[in-house]
């Protein structure tokens, strides 16, 4: 009993990202890329290393991403003139008009995965999902510290 709700967690995870790859494909695109570009259209000139950060991912996984974004036309990346170590990232034409795509597809999963629940079920899932990820995170990074340490 303990473990199911990782178990169901797991199992939303992979439908979600089944769903997100079947809708996503007409675009050029997978579930791991989608949040990229995202981003980078919210937030032009991001810094590419800031993006593991934001979405804890290792920072190779990030740059493997990012370089097929930019060889497919989504991102267009800059040397960051304060320190030439970094790259800023750019939507493209191509990007921009992705991103609305993208969001939308976000927006039903969402909303089909939710549709008998009341608003303040949502609500409360959100936040519970956002403590659960929270604490996740919090745990590892303490354990790498502890670790870095030894």
């Amino acid at each position: 009993m303990k473990m199911e709700w990782i178990r169901w967690l797991s199992v939303a995870d992979r439908y979600a990202k089944m769903d997100l790859d079947r809708h996503l494909a007409p675009l050029g695109l997978n579930s791991s890329q989608h949040m990229y570009i995202v981003r980078v259209c919210r937030s032009p000139g991001v810094q590419q290393d800031q993006l593991a950060e934001i979405f804890h991912i290792h920072p190779s996984n990030v740059t493997r991403s990012i370089a097929y974004l930019e060889k497919e036309g989504f991102l267009r990346r800059e040397q960051n003139p304060r320190d030439k170590r970094t790259s800023r990232l750019y939507p493209t034409d191509r990007a921009q008009q992705a991103c609305g795509r993208i969001e939308e597809i976000c927006e039903n999963w969402q909303h089909a995965v939710t549709a008998d629940f009341t608003e303040e079920e949502t609500a409360l899932l959100n936040r519970l999902l956002l403590r659960v990820a929270g604490s996740a995170v919090a745990r590892i990074e303490s354990q790498n510290a502890g670790e870095e340490e030894k």
